[in-house]
């Protein structure tokens, strides 16, 4: 499975043309299901609290954008891969780098670092992960490393 996505902060016509292109080249096989959604993310899912006082970030959210892409054949493993890579970098000038983490696979440190919003979040996260979890014992999922003290 594939999952991709991220915020938008407006819908241009330019980041539909990218979903819409590669609606078009989704590599489905027989049984394989896939999903592109829009959704609007204005009002209070976006609006409704201080940009810290929550992990995830949602400043400057108006829209998300998702990809989502099942399969049941290991031999078509490569071919989703590249395409959900290449649809990632032709929506990244029109993705925020702030994100909600569950939405997508994990896409790196990098990714990792913007996704939760500004540094001093990022931060602060690490420091909560130190206090609770020194050892880094959960970290399978979309890990912030905790903070050391080196």
């Amino acid at each position: 499975m594939n999952l991709r996505g991220g915020y938008l902060p407006t819908l241009s016509g330019d980041a539909v043309d990218v979903l819409l292109e590669h609606v078009a080249t989704v590599p489905a096989g027989p049984g394989d299901i896939y999903s592109i959604n829009i959704s609007f993310m204005g009002g209070a899912i976006s609006e409704d609290m201080d940009e810290d006082a929550v992990a995830f970030s949602r400043a400057g959210a108006g829209w998300l954008w998702e990809a989502i892409c099942k399969w049941d054949e290991p031999e078509s493993d490569a071919q989703y891969d590249e395409w959900a890579t290449t649809l990632t970098e032709a929506m990244r000038p029109h993705t925020l780098t702030n994100g909600y983490a569950n939405l997508t696979d994990d896409l790196g440190e990098e990714w990792r670092r913007g996704v939760h919003g500004s540094e001093a979040k990022h931060q602060r996260l690490r420091s909560i992960k130190a206090a609770w979890d020194p050892q880094n014992l959960l970290r399978f999922n979309k890990n912030i490393a905790p903070e050391t003290t080196d």
